[in-house]
């Protein structure tokens, strides 16, 4: 069994509204979908500094702590998929809206994500768009009051 841990990031902005990235990975198994910035932990990385590596290679935001984390996940990927499960370990960070940079973008992340936006609590919610199948609008739910 192979099981691929990744570090993810719920990402508001000062009126709630929810920054995620549309992407095509693995394309020929998953959709374009949107997701929250995160991605795999290294090999002797921590969750929490996973977290915090992936946040400023994606957004190009710079922070030193996260605090705990609000969630966790774990899905079967389809048939075929490389890693017969996806483990995701999720933080919540407020900030205030800032222009996301591609700067510290790996070449896979050049070529994976294709849209960039920040959903307002309304847009997430009657958007008929795929999204990861952790349910990110589920987790944000159980995380934040009133979502």
């Amino acid at each position: 069994m192979t099981v691929r841990r990744t570090a993810r990031i719920l990402l508001l902005d000062e009126e709630d509204h929810l920054l995620l990235l549309k992407t095509h990975w693995d394309k020929h198994l998953l959709p374009e979908r949107w997701l929250t910035p995160g991605g795999g932990i290294d090999p002797g990385e921590s969750e929490h500094d996973a977290a915090v590596r992936e946040l400023f290679e994606e957004t190009g935001l710079r922070v030193e702590a996260l605090g705990d984390p609000v969630a966790r996940t774990r899905i079967r990927m389809p048939e075929g998929h490389e890693y017969d499960w996806r483990e995701a370990v999720y933080y919540l960070l407020r900030t205030t809206r800032f222009q996301l940079s591609r700067a510290d973008w790996t070449e896979s992340e050049v070529d994976d994500i294709v849209d960039v936006r920040w959903f307002s609590p309304e847009e997430l919610a009657a958007s008929t768009e795929e999204f990861d199948p952790e349910d990110v609008r589920g987790i944000l739910a159980q995380v934040v009051p009133g979502r």
